[in-house]
């Protein structure tokens, strides 16, 4: 595997960072809308306004706090998927201990291919796409991947997290909307769980477990709410921001790297005061504000600096796991800008924090594409095979064979043992690109381009018609239905 990693900082920045994350949260502090935290706060020697809803926590109080979770927890995803590494590396990226890819966003369109439409999902479109996931041997977590336009929006979570779990045999997350429906997620995921307390405290099916901070230096009261109600259940905790370099945090990287990290750490040290056993770790998503149409863009230097220098001062100055995600991209249709500045972010954070791979996502994050999946599972199986990096033993170099073949005379090395034993593995082959010599005088560009699109469609299409379908047992159905059943009565 390859090592190294490409440091943002040094020990002196770290540490100015780190003082400056500490004074912000001192002296500006956070407006937190939740009391029962403004009372742990309060009751810790915080100075707290409960009228105003703002905290300023004492440097103390953070620190301990940060000590007493500093390399408990270590597993390393992107923000709401698979843990693909177990072990956060200490001065190494965080890579896939096998090859694996986030897949389900909980996006809100899906991106037809070829008439290039978006449309609100159907319950049709979701059960395929839970089902595609399942056929993805490299997706060890099927997420929920669309908001439901068929369901009503106050059960269409419940309602999702059931087809999920009658439609897949590796169930990931579903994302909660309100705090009402945590106790109806939390019977599926610990149905999911099979009442495995430890899978529930480190890595629960179905609901999901980070909690959205609202830039600049606020926790709202949707966030609040939810994590009330699901720090009952033992899940662990993920406090995520979403810095807008120029828009909701300065527009330089450091300046958005402080106000940032006060978010996560005052989450983390408000909510660790009241449960300490629980697993507590962050998540970033920044972007940049475009100046020149206001829109916000995830695939700029600036904006995959800013989640690097993140990971990194969480990782070396808190010994807390801070995920990344690579999948926000600005393409609005699969093709050659969605593949350009997927690469881009990926190996970017890939060099300097982890090396998660998602697939399918465009618009950021608004829209799923099974064509872009294609060739983002393509790209990533390349991504993944580089980073896994150089196996030397005696069995890899094979001397006796290159003694034996010599200069070409006595034998060749493709018909070896050896190429026989190994090809799949070290070599890469696309079923999407073409790989072949120039056969003729003329190609449009165009033309190849589209080729690689209906290849794409082609794939996903064939997967989904020749797969065989998950069949919940009889007894897993009912028990699922009458959450279901229950959640009904309530929330409609």
């Amino acid at each position: 595997m390859l090592k190294g990693i490409i440091k943002v900082f040094d020990e002196h920045e770290l540490e100015i960072m780190h003082q400056s994350v500490l004074e912000v949260l001192e002296k500006t502090g956070l407006k937190i809308h939740g009391n029962f935290l403004l009372k742990a706060l309060a009751e810790a020697g915080c100075r707290v306004d409960f009228q105003k809803q703002q905290a300023w926590l004492k440097p103390e109080v953070v620190q301990n706090q940060i000590e007493k979770q500093r390399n408990r927890y270590k597993m390393v995803r992107s923000s709401l998927t698979y843990p693909f590494c177990r072990e956060l590396p200490e001065n190494d990226v965080a890579n896939p201990d096998e090859f694996c890819v986030d897949y389900g966003f909980n996006v809100v369109w899906m991106y037809d291919y070829p008439s290039g439409i978006y449309r609100a999902p159907t319950a049709e479109d979701q059960i395929n796409m839970i089902k595609l996931g399942e056929a993805l041997e490299p997706v060890k977590y099927v997420n929920i991947p669309f908001v439901c336009s068929e369901f009503d929006a106050k059960i269409e979570t419940i309602e999702s997290a059931r087809l999920l779990l009658l439609n897949t045999s590796k169930p990931g997350v579903v994302e909660v909307n309100n705090a009402v429906q945590v106790k109806y997620l939390a019977e599926l995921a610990y149905l999911a769980a099979e009442n495995n307390e430890e899978k529930i405290s480190k890595d629960p099916p179905v609901i999901t477990y980070v909690y959205c901070t609202t830039s600049p230096l606020k926790i709202d009261d949707r966030s609040c709410n939810v994590l009330e109600q699901s720090l009952k259940y033992g899940f662990p905790v993920c406090f995520a921001s979403m810095p807008i370099l120029g828009g909701t945090t300065p527009v330089t990287p450091a300046g958005s790297i402080v106000v940032a990290a006060a978010e996560i750490l005052g989450g983390i040290a408000a909510t660790s005061l009241l449960y300490p056993d629980l697993y507590y770790f962050g998540c970033s998503i920044s972007g940049e504000m475009d100046m020149q149409t206001t829109n916000i863009r995830f695939s700029t230097p600036a904006a995959i600096l800013t989640d690097a220098g993140l990971h990194q001062l969480f990782k070396y100055k808190y010994g807390l796991v801070l995920n990344v995600d690579p999948a926000y991209i600005e393409a609005k249709a699969p093709g050659i800008q969605a593949s350009l500045l997927k690469a881009f972010r990926q190996i970017a954070l890939g060099c300097t924090s982890s090396n998660s791979l998602p697939i399918g996502v465009l618009d950021n994050a608004s829209a799923f594409s099974p064509v872009q999946a294609m060739i983002d599972l393509d790209f990533n199986s390349a991504l993944y095979k580089f980073f896994q990096g150089i196996k030397v033993t005696k069995e890899m170099i094979d001397l006796d064979l290159i003694h034996r073949t010599g200069f070409g005379d006595k034998g060749a090395y493709l018909g070896s043992q050896q190429t026989l034993d190994f090809f799949k593995d070290i070599l890469w082959h696309s079923d999407i690109l073409d790989t072949t010599y120039r056969r003729e005088k003329f190609y449009k560009a165009a033309d190849m381009d589209n080729d690689i699109l209906d290849k794409a469609d082609k794939k996903f299409k064939s997967l989904l018609s020749n797969m065989k379908a998950f069949e919940a047992p009889g007894h897993y159905r009912k028990k699922i239905d009458k959450v279901i059943e229950s959640a009904r009565k309530e929330l409609l």
